[in-house]
C-alpha cells in the first residue's frame, strides 16, 4: 500500500476590515454595540429584577482580541451606568465587584448607588431603596451629584421621602467636597463613600 503524504492545507488569515475604518467611525461602533439600554448592576440580580437591569460582566466583544479589548473597555465602563448597593449580600457583591475591576473604576463616568430607605423622620423602614447618582465628563474630571434621585421600588413614594434623599444627597456631596475635591479612585475610596452613605440611615433603625 502507498501512502501519498499531503501538507497540512492551513486557512489563509483573513484580514480584518474593521481596523481599516477610521479611529472615530470605530470608536462610534463600539458606542453603539456596547452602550446598554439597561443599567449595570455589580451584584446578583433576583429574576424580577432582570426586565430593567443586567449584571456587569465584560461583554464578549471586548474580548475577542488584544486590540479591540484595548479599545472597547474604556468604552463600556463610559458609557453605562453602574449600580453600586450599600447593604447585606447585593452590597458585599458590589465590593467584590469593586475589587475584581478595580483596575479598570478609574473609566467609570455613572454611578448610582442604592440605599435601603429607612425614614428619617418616622424611623420606619421600607421596602424600597433610594437611588442618588454620580457622573463626570470626563476621567479626569471630579465625580459630581446629581440633584436627581430615584426610588427604587414599585410601591408608591411614602411621606418625608424627599427630605431622605436630600439627606444622601448631601452626605455624598460632603465626602466629595473639601480636600478631596471630588476624588474617588479606588476600592477603598469606594467602600468607604458607601459605607458613608449607608450610615446615613441609623443602623438600628434599618434593622426593625
Amino acid at each position: 500500500m502507498e501512502w501519498t503524504l499531503t501538507k497540512a492545507i492551513r486557512p489563509r488569515t483573513k484580514r480584518c476590515r474593521l481596523f481599516e475604518l477610521p479611529p472615530e467611525l470605530r470608536i462610534a461602533i463600539f458606542e453603539y454595540a456596547l452602550t446598554s439600554d439597561k443599567t449595570v448592576a455589580t451584584f446578583r440580580l433576583d429574576d424580577y429584577q432582570r426586565d430593567s437591569l443586567q449584571e456587569a460582566v465584560q461583554p464578549a466583544l471586548t474580548r475577542v482580541n488584544r486590540q479591540v479589548r484595548l479599545e472597547t473597555l474604556p468604552i463600556w465602563y463610559g458609557c453605562n451606568t453602574f449600580v453600586l448597593h450599600t447593604e447585606d449580600a447585593k452590597g458585599r457583591d458590589s465590593i467584590r465587584w469593586l475589587a475584581y475591576n478595580e483596575v479598570h473604576l478609574a473609566k467609570l463616568k455613572r454611578i448610582s448607588v442604592w440605599v435601603r430607605r429607612v425614614s428619617r423622620t418616622t424611623g420606619q423602614s421600607s421596602h424600597g431603596a433610594l437611588g442618588i447618582n454620580l457622573y463626570r465628563q470626563a476621567t479626569d474630571d471630579s465625580w459630581q451629584v446629581s440633584r436627581s434621585w430615584d426610588w427604587i421600588t414599585v410601591v408608591r413614594k411614602p411621606l418625608g421621602l424627599e427630605a431622605d434623599a436630600e439627606a444622601l444627597i448631601w452626605q455624598a456631596r460632603d465626602f466629595l467636597g473639601g480636600d478631596r475635591r471630588g476624588l474617588v479612585t479606588d476600592v477603598d475610596d469606594w467602600q468607604h463613600l458607601l459605607g458613608q452613605l449607608r450610615e446615613c440611615f441609623p443602623l438600628d433603625e434599618r434593622n426593625r
